[in-house]
């Protein structure tokens, strides 16, 4: 991950020198995260001068997976009580968060081409576990058709009273973080960054992401 991040900030080092200094910018990104699984990460984020080299931002994202662990064994104990009952299903646990937060970023202009910068923010993130269970074999009770292999059968699981999901829930994070971005265009910037996030769910997780993603210069 950390070689990843440097080959980028080589390249983005051989940006010309459009972008221009605005007060306001805003940045969309996307890339990936490593936690209790790897799992997208996408974000927006706004922000404003405050001071030289100094902004207040405040981001809106989401973690595809953060935590699948949480729900997964509740999941597999519903397969095997299924099998036992005759159907074979395969069911697969998925927690996505979305997240917000606001924070400080400082930036540091090397050059003309190249800015570095640090970033700090606190916020909450809202998990909501799900799962999906898709057929494999035997018989499903209730069924208006007979569902055939990879068939998504996780509705009619749930109203048969044989999963429930934990409730969605809201947790405290922070985010320590830093990047580098590089002008493509007049008021267009490259950016990749790099955080690590804290959630303090049930089960506390930490986050990696690296990201990728382009902004504005008002």
């Amino acid at each position: 991950m950390r070689a990843l991040f440097i080959a980028a900030t080589v390249a983005l080092a051989a940006a010309p020198a459009y972008a221009q200094s605005s007060g306001v910018y805003a940045n969309v990104a996307g890339g990936f995260a490593v936690a209790d699984a790897t799992s997208g990460d996408l974000l927006g984020e706004v922000g404003v001068r405050i001071a030289p080299h100094l902004s207040l931002f405040g981001d809106i994202g989401q973690f595809h997976n953060l935590q699948p662990s949480l729900v997964q064994s509740s999941v597999d104990g519903t397969d095997a009580t299924l099998a036992a009952g005759g159907l074979g299903v395969t069911g697969v646990a998925r927690v996505p968060a979305w997240y917000s937060m606001g924070g400080v970023r400082w930036t540091m202009p090397l050059n003309a081409r190249l800015s570095p910068y640090v970033l700090g923010g606190i916020g909450f993130a809202r998990l909501t576990p799900s799962a999906k269970f898709t057929y494999a074999s035997g018989t499903l009770v209730g069924a208006a058709a007979p569902p055939v292999t990879g068939d998504d059968v996780t509705s009619q699981i749930v109203s048969l009273g044989d999963f429930s999901a934990p409730p969605a829930s809201n947790a405290f994070m922070f985010s320590l973080g830093g990047g580098v971005e590089a002008p493509i265009a007049p008021h267009l910037v490259a950016d990749v960054g790099y955080r690590v996030s804290r959630i303090s769910a049930e089960t506390p997780v930490n986050a990696q992401s690296v990201t990728f993603g382009v902004g504005y210069r008002f």
